[in-house]
């Protein structure tokens, strides 16, 4: 009997091990955008229909559509410690949610523990959730907390404010209303939360080896939140989701030369025929239609409607007095060449810095790689920035060759003759600093920019950047 109970503990033990490694997932819905959001750096994730053809869509613009501006959305993060050895973490696609789905994890849900950087299988299991909030529960709750009938709910009950003794005291953020330093509820305490409709997730690297990059962990803990505006009269700010990362060094190394990547893989409609470019200027990257329909008919394609997507980096982490911005982009292609999809850690950080996955440098002209058809150099780190880039800031201020980056000759997928086709990014910040026990910081947003009766969204693609980065900068984000 004693041998049967044990069997029975180690496959439950197995199971929850197990379920553990696949990510928690929450919903976003406060505006134009429905966001299934995963709780482990793969922001969001589609998937296929029983026939497996077609997507259905997690990252649904307009609500409801069944239409898609992105397929898939990572994060990145990797830094050379002391001895100059490469710690990274990164996800692409994920860990088998389907046939389609054959990636690895490097991220799983939950804090590390302050003495060691280590985490407990019923601790993971504890944060493996997403907490979601709206502004209106969180002031139903202030106006009716104590009252007789009233049933707190739990997300408000179970909000991670604190870990337990072998893990930081305190997380997720809260309203301490009695100036106690706990957080309590029935006292009145609340979570602080931004936007209209909030998602808090907690997740890090050290839990497992890394299976996608086989990275060496860097041991992060990582707090996540996103969140959005019910706003029907702002029209860039109801298409805008925002994301708040903070990342906790409990590792003892101290890192240098780090790098955050904002990875996506865009497929704007209907997959096949999109161009990407960046704007230097304003800290972002973006995903438009390569051609003047999106698609040929299918049910996820865009038409003769299709948005532009755009990731803009609001602000990074600290370096100096200063927050930084975007530091580069780059895309890459689908495939296996030098200039396709990374394969392990080194190729994940070469991308991050600005370099192909054989360390050529990334060069200004054509598809950036050094010694093929159209490109002119010098280095640079910005692929087709268009008109965005006057000061020649992705080339240290080099003016490129054969007269580029003037009118008539600025970088473009058109102007060096691409043909539209799937399309994969990265948006990279750094470098910084990481030391052992500190803390950085990322900002950023998803925007999706629509045409007008008068103008195209290419042409509105600046004002509803420039309407988000005030908005956040303004400190309207709470």
């Amino acid at each position: 009997m004693k041998k049967y109970l044990t069997l029975c503990l180690v496959c439950c033990l197995g199971v929850l091990a197990s379920w553990a490694q696949v990510p928690p997932i929450g919903h976003i819905e406060a505006n134009n955008v429905n966001g299934t959001i995963l709780g482990n750096g793969t922001m969001f994730l589609n998937y296929f229909d029983n026939n497996d053809i077609n997507p259905c869509p997690t990252w649904e613009v307009p609500a409801g559509s069944g239409k898609s501006t992105i397929f898939q959305h990572a994060l990145w993060i990797g830094g050379l410690d002391a001895d100059d050895s490469l710690h990274l973490a990164a996800m692409r696609y994920g860990n088998g949610f389907n046939w389609y789905f054959t990636g690895g994890q490097d991220f799983w849900s939950g804090p590390l523990k302050l003495i060691d950087g280590s985490l407990d299988l019923m601790t993971a299991l504890q944060y493996h959730r997403v907490w979601s909030l709206t502004s209106e529960e969180i002031e139903f709750f202030r106006q009716n907390v104590g009252s007789p009938n009233y049933v707190i709910p739990e997300d408000i009950l179970s909000w991670p404010a604190h870990g337990n003794q072998e893990y930081a005291n305190n997380m997720a953020p809260f309203v301490d209303v009695n100036g106690d330093g706990r957080y309590v509820p029935a006292d009145g305490d609340y979570p602080d939360i931004k936007g209209d409709h909030c998602l808090f997730f907690i997740f890090n690297d050290a839990y497992r080896a890394h299976s996608e990059t086989g990275g060496t962990p860097l041991v992060i803990e990582v707090h996540a939140m996103v969140y959005a505006f019910d706003a029907p009269n702002d029209e860039a700010l109801n298409n805008t989701v925002f994301t708040h990362y903070k990342f906790i060094n409990r590792s003892r190394n101290d890192y240098h030369d780090t790098y955050l990547g904002l990875w996506s893989d865009w497929d704007l409609g209907y997959a096949l025929d999109d161009y990407v470019g960046c704007d230097v200027q304003r800290n972002a990257c973006f995903v438009y239609n390569g051609r003047e329909i999106d698609g040929n008919g299918e049910i996820n394609a865009y038409g003769d409607n299709c948005p532009i997507q755009a990731t803009v980096v609001l602000a990074g982490p600290t370096v100096g007095d200063k927050r930084l911005g975007m530091t580069g982009f780059v895309y890459h292609n689908n495939d296996n060449t030098a200039a396709g999809d990374p394969n392990d850690a080194p190729d994940y950080y070469l991308l991050m810095k600005g370099y192909w996955k054989d360390g050529s440098p990334i060069e200004y002209g054509g598809n950036g790689y050094p010694g093929t058809p159209g490109v002119v150099g010098p280095r640079c780190r910005y692929m087709f920035p268009g008109d965005s880039d006057p000061e020649n800031f992705g080339t240290d201020g080099i003016q490129p060759n054969g007269g580029y980056n003037l009118p008539g000759r600025y970088w473009t997928e058109e102007e060096s003759g691409n043909e539209p086709y799937d399309r994969r990014g990265l948006a990279s910040v750094g470098p910084f600093d990481l030391p052992a026990g500190g803390t950085q910081e990322l900002d950023y947003a998803l925007v999706t920019i629509w045409k007008n009766n008068s103008l195209s969204a290419m042409e509105r693609k600046g004002e509803f950047i420039d309407h988000i980065k005030a908005f956040f900068e303004n400190g309207l984000s709470k």
